[in-house]
């Protein structure tokens, strides 16, 4: 399932931006770099979810977050909030708003939202930012497709497990990322994630897409 499967509605957010959940990742330079990637791409928060191996105070003794980063972790260009479980977490992200122009009740512009109740009057629904795993699934869809709908939450796996079954069930799709070669399925986490953070921007920011036809590249606005 991809982020327009997922999402409630049609409307394509005037800003998306992407969010990263960071949780499961054994190795700190793979942290480090995940929030330097984060912050390359716009990420306005990161979510962790448990990680206490790792310090994530930008003033304190030791902390993992890149000397280059902190003083935008301080003055909060890029927020990181902790969480002790995923539940939680994914509840928080659930509850903000896709982009900064949707409000209840008006289904953030959509197009064909999704009518509820409220009160005996009919209302839409407020759109949720689509959680999507980067994961080799049967059900995944892949990157260059760019099946983005609004705003989104990215998820990676685990260094060498990939992700759980608890982190897969809170996933609302997955994402795969096609490799052309004859080694191995996996890529370094960190990779993974800058791969689809830029796609996104790439999709974010209205880019021309190039399509071959069988006979000529052709170049189409998204949006």
């Amino acid at each position: 399932m991809s982020a327009q499967d997922a999402s409630p509605h049609r409307h394509r957010c005037k800003r998306p931006v992407p969010y990263l959940i960071l949780t499961n990742i054994s190795k700190r330079q793979n942290v480090r770099n995940l929030l330097q990637l984060a912050a390359a791409y716009g990420c306005p928060t990161v979510f962790v979810v448990g990680q206490r191996a790792f310090e994530f105070d930008p003033d304190a003794e030791g902390t993992d977050v890149p000397p280059v980063l902190q003083e935008g972790v301080r003055s909060g260009k890029m927020r990181i909030i902790r969480f002790d479980k995923l539940e939680v977490c994914v509840a928080h992200i659930k509850s903000l708003p896709c982009c900064d122009d949707a409000t209840e009740g008006d289904g953030c512009g959509a197009e064909n939202g999704e009518a509820i109740a409220n009160d005996g009057k009919e209302a839409i629904a407020k759109p949720t930012i689509p959680i999507l795993g980067v994961e080799i699934d049967p059900s995944s869809v892949n990157l260059e497709d760019e099946p983005f709908a609004t705003s989104t939450a990215f998820m990676m796996g685990n260094e060498g497990s990939g992700m759980t079954a608890k982190q897969m069930s809170v996933c609302d799709g997955f994402l795969r990322i096609s490799q052309y070669g004859g080694g191995t399925a996996s890529l370094n986490v960190s990779v993974a994630a800058g791969l689809a953070l830029h796609r996104f921007h790439h999709w974010a920011r209205g880019d021309a897409v190039r399509t071959y036809d069988g006979n000529a590249w052709q170049v189409d606005k998204q949006w």
